[in-house]
C-alpha cells in the first residue's frame, strides 16, 4: 500500500536536493553534462547534488611521478576536477559498478553516513565485484562493512533514513541485495532508498516505504535527473528531463510523494542550515576496490535472487 501525502502537495518545501545517476561521462557527453550542472546551479539551486555512481570514463593526464598513475585514479581525478570546474553546488558522490577503481584515493570513503535537515543518509558501495565475461551484479560487502552498516542503522533508530546505493537492492540486482533488504526490513526508520544502475525512472512501494531508481543523465531516453523536495511531513520527488528539440531542461508534471507521519520517528523535518555540511559524519576507512573472480561461482545464486524479485517486486500479487 502506498503512503501518499496530502499536505505536501500545497505546502512549501523546507529544502531540496538534486539527485543524478549514471552520468557515464565520456568525450561525447562533456558539454551536455556541464549544461546539466549549470541548470542545477542556476534553476534548481539545491543544497547539494547527490551522484549515485557510474560517473566517468575519461582519464586525466598522468602526473608523471616515479611510477605510472593507475587508470582508475586518473578517471576519479578527472571527475573530481570536472565537478570543481562545472558545478557550484556541493556534491555527495558514491561510485558505481563501472569505474570504481581509485575512488578511495581521490574521493575518500565509499561507505559513509551523515545527517542534514532532519534526514539521515546512509551511502553504500560494494567492496568486491567481478565483471568478467560481461557479468553484472556479482558484488558483495565485506563482513567488516556489514558490521559498520548495522552499527550505523542502530545508532539512528529515530531519524528518518534514506539508503543510497548504485546497484538497487529493491529490486534485487546484486548478490548481497537480499541480505541488505533483510537488514533494512528490521530498521523501521528507513523510509526508502535512492538507487541507480538501471537507467530508468522506477518506484517500488512496500508499506510506508519507497524504493526509487533514478533515470540516467548520460544514457537516459530522455536524459533526466531528480529533484527531491523535503517538506515538513513528506518527501516529494520531481523529474527534470532534457528536451532535445528545445535544447533545454524542464520540470515534468511527475510527482512521487512519500508521507513521513510515523510515530516511531522524530517529528518533522527541520529546515536545513543555509550552508550544506555533513553533520554527524561517519565512514568506513577508505579502501581500494577489489576485483574478485571467485564471485563468478555464485552466479546461479544471483539469478535465483533476481527471479524472486521479478515475482515479488515487478509482479506483486501473482
Amino acid at each position: 500500500m502506498s503512503a501518499l501525502g496530502g499536505e505536501a502537495e500545497g505546502s512549501e518545501a523546507l529544502w531540496t536536493f538534486a539527485w543524478t545517476s549514471d552520468i557515464h561521462l565520456d568525450e561525447s557527453r562533456r558539454e551536455f553534462v556541464a549544461k546539466a550542472f549549470r541548470h542545477i546551479d542556476e534553476n534548481v539551486r539545491p543544497r547539494f547534488l547527490l551522484i549515485t555512481g557510474d560517473n566517468n570514463a575519461i582519464p586525466c593526464a598522468d602526473r608523471g611521478g616515479a611510477a605510472p598513475e593507475p587508470l582508475g585514479v586518473r578517471r576519479q581525478r578527472y571527475f573530481k576536477d570536472f565537478l570543481q570546474r562545472h558545478l557550484k553546488t556541493p556534491s555527495v558522490v558514491i561510485p558505481g559498478d563501472n569505474w570504481p577503481d581509485g575512488f578511495d584515493q581521490v574521493f575518500g570513503a565509499k561507505q559513509y553516513s551523515f545527517d542534514f535537515g532532519g534526514l539521515h543518509f546512509l551511502l553504500l558501495a560494494p567492496d568486491r565485484t567481478f565483471h568478467g565475461q560481461g557479468a553484472e551484479g556479482l558484488s558483495v560487502f565485506d563482513e567488516a562493512t556489514w558490521t559498520w552498516i548495522r552499527g550505523d542503522l542502530e545508532r539512528g533508530r529515530r531519524l528518518p533514513t534514506l539508503v543510497v546505493i548504485h546497484e538497487p537492492f529493491v529490486p534485487c540486482t546484486f548478490l548481497d541485495a537480499p541480505r541488505l533488504r533483510q537488514l533494512v526490513d528490521r530498521c523501521p526508520q528507513v523510509i526508502g532508498a535512492l538507487q541507480g544502475h538501471l537507467h530508468v525512472d522506477l518506484e517500488f512501494r512496500s508499506g510506508q516505504r519507497a524504493w526509487w531508481v533514478a533515470p540516467s543523465l548520460g544514457k537516459g531516453k530522455p536524459p533526466a535527473f531528480k529533484v527531491v523536495e523535503v517538506h515538513a511531513d513528506a518527501l516529494v520527488l520531481r523529474t527534470v528531463e532534457y528536451d532535445p528539440a528545445a535544447e533545454r531542461f524542464a520540470m515534468t508534471p511527475r510527482r512521487q510523494t512519500l508521507a513521513i507521519g510515523l510515530p516511531h520517528l522524530d517529528p518533522p523535518f527541520r529546515p536545513a542550515a543555509p550552508r550544506f555540511a555533513m553533520d554527524n559524519y561517519r565512514c568506513m576507512p577508505p579502501k581500494p576496490h577489489v576485483h574478485d573472480p571467485a564471485l563468478a561461482r555464485r552466479s546461479f545464486e544471483l539469478w535465483r535472487a533476481i527471479g524472486r524479485t521479478l515475482t515479488e517486486d515487478f509482479l506483486p500479487g501473482r
